[in-house]
């Protein structure tokens, strides 16, 4: 639980300061998106038909964690006051996950809520 931050005395603005701002966004990120959105993006190849489909979902599922979450900036108050239990619940499902993949159990649950929502179809 580490946090490690640059403190600028003068902060960058302007064009040249967005740009600077997004490149260490970007950077920051890129080990998080990038396996992700190479996999979709070896699916889209692998399928042409269903290539929109396949970056449209994930599209939505990078997008619509922070439209959710722009929501609730103004109150932060109540999420701050719940932060502790918010990261235990986050551990807790990550360690189920591991567990999950770790007996490569991934695949039984993947099958059983792929016959319980009938699977994709396509278009």
């Amino acid at each position: 639980m580490k946090d490690r931050r640059i403190e600028f005395k003068n902060r960058p603005s302007g064009y040249f300061g967005s740009v600077l701002i997004g490149l260490a966004f970007a950077a920051g990120w890129t080990p998080c998106t990038g396996p992700i959105l190479g996999t979709v993006i070896a699916l889209a190849v692998e399928n042409p038909e269903l290539s929109t489909v396949y970056m449209f979902s994930y599209f939505l599922g990078f997008a619509i964690p922070f439209i959710l979450l722009s929501f609730f900036v103004g109150h932060m108050k109540v999420i701050k006051r719940h932060s502790q239990k918010l990261v235990k619940i986050g551990g807790y499902i990550m360690i189920a996950f591991g567990i999950l993949l770790f007996f490569d159990l991934f695949t039984t649950v993947i099958s059983y809520l792929t016959t319980l929502t009938g699977g994709f179809q396509g278009f």
